[in-house]
């Protein structure tokens, strides 16, 4: 089965140098409230890491496809993971503007091979004729059959550790283990300040 270069141990998709920190995100590609935070917290996310706060762990889970091996979240898993192989910043821009095509569009095209060639056209700095061949290879889609059910078990074990009644979804962000808010009660994206400063405070706990 061919995998990503820059997916670490467990099928995950990482970004970073080494850092002693890592912020794990679960997310699904069709997930709405994942598109939200993206677009709410993405850059903050990304400036953070580029800073070298913390590494990111993309953990794909493609659950909303509820076993559907040819479904819309395991094709656009195949898909990021092609853009992965060609550079994590390829797949930061494909991630980007799938969700960003999720809140516009919605996702029921994402099982076309046509729309993900579309969307990742449309994606800055990806390699189209790469990744348009891998998609049409479907080349990485036993990687994402692999990769989804591995991400909602390490979730469903997070979301065990954290003691949190209520909490087991995603987008679900946990740094070094430790859950950090992305969503308020009422279900909308926290603002980059208060992220920011959650993330912060975490760490401050952390180091001691």
């Amino acid at each position: 089965m061919e995998r990503p270069d820059t997916a670490g141990p467990g099928a995950v998709i990482r970004h970073g140098n080494g850092n002693p920190h890592t912020l794990d995100l679960y997310e699904d590609p069709r997930c709405s409230y994942c598109a939200r935070v993206e677009r709410e917290l993405g850059p903050t996310i990304m400036r953070l890491a580029d800073e070298g706060v913390y590494d990111v762990a993309y953990h794909l889970a493609i659950f909303l496809d509820r076993g559907n091996s040819q479904g819309g979240s395991t094709s656009a898993a195949a898909a990021l993971a092609a853009a992965a192989d060609q550079g994590i910043d390829q797949f930061v821009a494909l991630r980007a503007a799938l969700f960003e095509h999720r809140l516009e569009h919605g996702t029921d095209g994402f099982a076309d091979p046509d729309v993900l060639r579309g969307i990742a056209a449309q994606a800055p700095g990806v390699d189209l004729p790469a990744v348009g061949r891998a998609i049409n290879e479907d080349r990485y889609r036993p990687w994402a059959l692999e990769a989804g059910p591995e991400a909602l078990a390490s979730l469903r074990a997070a979301w065990s550790a954290a003691e949190l009644p209520g909490k087991a979804g995603t987008p679900a962000a946990f740094l070094d283990g430790e859950p950090v808010e992305v969503l308020t009660e009422a279900g909308e994206p926290l603002s980059p300040e208060e992220f920011e400063a959650n993330v912060r405070v975490a760490l401050e706990a952390l180091d001691g």
